[in-house]
């Protein structure tokens, strides 16, 4: 019987595998890189054991060092997550060399089912359907180029070494032929060490399929059902789902037979998926990933087993512990993952600290390996969650994840819940007439939902960053610490006292602020809208906002530089543009004006002798990576200019004199 685990991955599936442990009382241990030393699977695992710099090769790549972690640690068995060495023949080999138990399939059949060409052709002499394309893996361009030459278009690249649409193109223009062979084969070799390409008809709108099959090593194979991934953004899953409801009831019976026989005939042992693509009534096998997949909570969420627990089970020799008559699928569960990108950037990883991070806690399962307080580096998959709701049917399941996602905050790192928010109310997802190309399709009109947003999340927006910086200390009565009094700001006419915007990507918003009365009542202009609020302070992050009519919870992160608000169901991130034009004459020198924080000059939009009116812009500034535009406080002539672009000057120094006509 296994008694200690080496955990040879990191993050959320390093949590998840760990959590099995506990459950089974097994120890675990844990490794980590020089990246990974204040991690959550660090501190979540307890006992962890440092094994290298922060590149993967260096660490998580590196099988003499798990080796020896392992040894070292006395563990009689690996698990290796996925990804990294999870389907690396030879680091299974390597840890059965050291006399201990690989949790996962045997090297043979990672051979057999790893390799794209070699698992075609086991499924071929299971007469299972399979694409056309080439006989084999290509590594030759000419040779690539000439089987393309006898298909027709579009035509798929990919891989044959490995997955997760990685070394993928579609052909769908005959000039674009030698740049795709290229690129997919640079890509190949990058990603896998092996430049070998399948070529193969390109199926559309078709349907992604996956099968999850349980092999004993003796000659036992069960189902776990189906899953369905057609949500993909190139090649990549991005929702995942089970069961797959829009299959015939005979449609799905061959392929659960077909997978199952697939991996009866290798003697497979342990958990893989075999993955089809499903058009009308036909079908065509993919591939098999022999392994630990993402997407494994939505069928354990339908089955009520633990697919961590099966592969412990399976590999220290107890077998399944059922059989195929005793697994039931109940219900629908959808999965998404939350990822640290840009989706306005054409979904660029992106990096940075996690400053705030809150799930809901109602229907809605979560798989994190990150904290508040962690960094999103630029080492490993910019993953932050996968989030996965289930329930008695597939709409029940899908209003449980569109509420979860619109209750998830996460502040400090671009990422894609708001387009993840969008996605789930998009009406093809809704009435789920998908295919695999449908996501890129949208994608060609999505953008994020600013320009959606309603005034009123601007104008607690910019309350809020009031609020904030009433703490700075400031000659203005707008940022003194006693600026909700009601004699430090108020305009009993009712004109600007004190005007910015607050920017997100394109969008703007133009905020002026023209009262605060007795009772902290706000009143601000928000475009040509007018609104009237109440701040409410909850604690740290959280405030209620309070209009007339009603009144909500609020999260935001607020700094000088830009402002993180959660409210309305609505995440957005702003950007503070202020405008000086404060009416009570802050400078004290009817003329002059002056920088209202220390900062440098990057652009002078005035010159001397110019006749400008009240509001024109004269110069910008940047502070603490805050834009602050310095706008003419009244009409006249710009008689001097007393800075240049690259200077930096003080808070309260003269930039610009304007004397009236």
């Amino acid at each position: 019987m296994i008694k200690r685990i080496l955990i040879a991955n990191r993050g959320e599936i390093a949590c998840r595998i760990a959590r099995t442990c506990r459950k089974l009382g097994i120890d675990a241990v844990g490794v980590y890189s020089s990246a990974d030393n204040q991690s959550r699977h660090v501190s979540g695992i307890g006992h962890t054991i440092a094994i290298g710099g922060a590149n993967a090769s260096q660490s998580y790549l590196d099988i003499e060092k798990l080796i020896g972690a392992a040894k070292n640690s006395g563990c009689d068995a690996v698990h290796p997550g996925y990804g990294f060495l999870s389907e690396n023949p030879d680091f299974a080999d390597a840890v059965e060399a050291a006399g201990l138990t690989f949790i996962g399939p045997r090297a043979d059949s990672l051979r057999r089912f790893g390799d794209k060409s070699a698992a075609k052709n086991e499924a071929i002499k299971a007469a299972i359907p399979v694409i056309p394309g080439s006989d084999g893996k290509l590594s030759d361009p000419v040779a690539i180029a000439d089987v393309v030459k006898g298909m027709e278009l579009p035509v798929m690249l990919k891989a044959a070494a490995g997955g997760g649409g990685k070394g993928m193109r579609i052909i769908s223009d005959w000039s674009n032929l030698e740049p795709d062979i290229s690129a997919a084969m640079s890509e190949a070799l990058r990603a896998f060490s092996d430049e070998a390409l399948l070529v193969e008809q390109c199926i559309h709108h078709a349907r992604h399929v996956e099968v999850q099959i349980a092999g004993d090593g003796e000659g036992g194979i069960v189902h776990l059902f189906e899953r369905e991934c057609s949500l993909q953004r190139r090649h990549q899953k991005v929702v995942e789902e089970a069961p797959a409801v829009f299959l015939k009831p005979a449609l799905r019976e061959k392929l659960l037979a077909d997978a199952c026989r697939l991996g009866q005939q290798i003697n497979y042992r342990g958990l893989g998926t075999v993955e089809f693509l499903v058009q009308d009534d036909n079908y065509y096998f993919l591939e098999v990933n022999p392994r630990l997949q993402v997407e494994l909570p939505v069928t354990e969420m339908i089955t009520g087993l633990d697919l961590v627990e099966l592969q412990i089970s399976i590999a220290q020799g107890t077998g399944f512990g059922f059989h195929q008559e005793g697994i039931h699928a109940t219900g629908h569960a959808i999965e998404v993952r939350l990822y640290a990108e840009t989706p306005e950037q054409n979904f660029m990883p992106a990096t940075g600290t996690i400053e705030f991070l809150e799930f809901p806690g109602e229907h809605l399962r979560v798989e994190t390996g990150v904290d508040t307080g962690d960094e999103v580096g630029s080492y490993y998959d910019p993953m932050i969650a996968k989030l996965i709701a289930s329930g008695d049917n597939r709409g029940q399941a899908l209003e449980r994840l569109q509420k979860g996602i619109d209750e998830t905050v996460l502040f400090g790192v671009d990422n894609n819940r708001n387009f993840l928010q969008q996605l789930l109310r998009q009406e093809d997802v809704v009435t789920n007439t998908i295919d695999t190309g449908m996501l890129d399709r949208w994608l060609t009109t999505y953008s994020d939902a600013a320009a959606q947003q309603p005034d009123q999340q601007a104008a607690i927006a910019a309350v809020l960053w009031l609020y904030q910086y009433r703490k700075l200390g400031s000659t203005n009565p707008w940022e003194r610490a006693d600026v909700f009094s009601c004699w430090a700001m108020r305009s009993p006419q009712d004109s600007p006292v004190y005007t910015f915007s607050l920017m997100q990507n394109e969008v703007e918003w133009k905020i002026a602020f023209l009262n605060i009365n007795e009772q902290g009542l706000v009143s601000l202009m928000v475009n040509d809208q007018r609104f009237d609020l109440h701040l409410l302070v909850q604690g740290d992050f959280r405030w209620i906002a309070a209009f007339a009519e009603e009144q909500f919870p609020v999260v935001a992160l607020v700094a000088p530089e830009r402002l993180c608000l959660h409210a309305l169901s609505q995440q957005n991130s702003y950007q503070i543009v202020q405008v000086v034009r404060d009416k009570q004459g802050e400078a004290g020198v009817e003329d002059s004006v002056m920088a209202p924080m220390m900062g440098e000059v990057i652009k002078l939009v005035a010159r001397e002798g110019d006749s400008v009116e009240e509001g024109d812009l004269l110069i910008v500034m940047e502070s603490m990576k805050m834009q602050l535009q310095i706008a003419a406080v009244k009409a006249g002539i710009v008689t001097n200019i007393y800075c240049q672009v690259g200077d930096n000057v003080a808070r309260g120094e003269v930039v610009v004199e304007v004397n009236a006509e």
